[in-house]
């Protein structure tokens, strides 16, 4: 599902369960125009907060962190969210611009070389200006990998919500399990 398509599909569902955008936004707790402008792809920014309460209205339901046995993980992982990618000057500038923006606590340099990582903080934190720009050059495939592959800790609950339900990753009502720490491998304090 391409980033415009976002809106209409929270229109369908919205028309689906029988709700006005009066309605849905009053329940939400935002106004009519800014649920108009979310449907119609001109809303510039929406917290993941407000996305999450939309979503929960409509019925999808925030599923918890899955429990796997000890040895399994829930999704397949590259241990430093390193992937290749193709050597194109605009995607390499807009991972730089990103990371900059994105990744604060290390260099340009250091983020550019986990560019899964650079992408997935960007689909956690980014504009949707940033968002669109980077889903224009990198793609959708891109940004469903930076999600598949993904450890515990890059995505907040509700934007992992989001992003499952933007990328057609998530079926009617049920959000993947978000990738979650596990506790059997810390050491005990005792």
């Amino acid at each position: 599902m391409e980033l415009a398509e976002i809106g209409k599909t929270i229109r369908a569902a919205r028309q689906a369960h029988g709700l006005t955008q009066a309605r849905l936004a009053r329940i939400a707790g935002i106004s009519r125009g800014t649920l108009n402008g979310l449907e119609t792809g001109m809303v510039k920014e929406l917290g993941f907060q407000k996305l999450g309460t939309i979503l929960n209205i409509l019925g999808y339901d925030l599923a918890p962190a899955a429990t796997l046995p000890p040895g399994r993980t829930a999704h397949p992982r590259s241990p430093s969210g390193r992937s290749a990618l193709p050597r194109d000057p605009a995607a390499e500038e807009l991972l730089r611009r990103m990371a900059r923006r994105y990744i604060w606590w290390q260099t340009p340099d250091a983020s550019v070389r986990s560019p899964l990582r650079v992408i997935g903080q960007v689909m956690d934190m980014g504009t949707l200006e940033d968002i669109q720009e980077a889903a224009a050059i990198l793609g959708k495939r891109r940004m469903a990998e930076a999600l598949i592959l993904a450890p515990p800790g890059w995505f907040h609950p509700k934007s992992w919500a989001f992003w499952n339900i933007a990328l057609g990753r998530a079926s009617f009502g049920r959000i993947p399990p978000i990738p979650a720490r596990r506790r059997d491998v810390l050491p005990d304090p005792t």
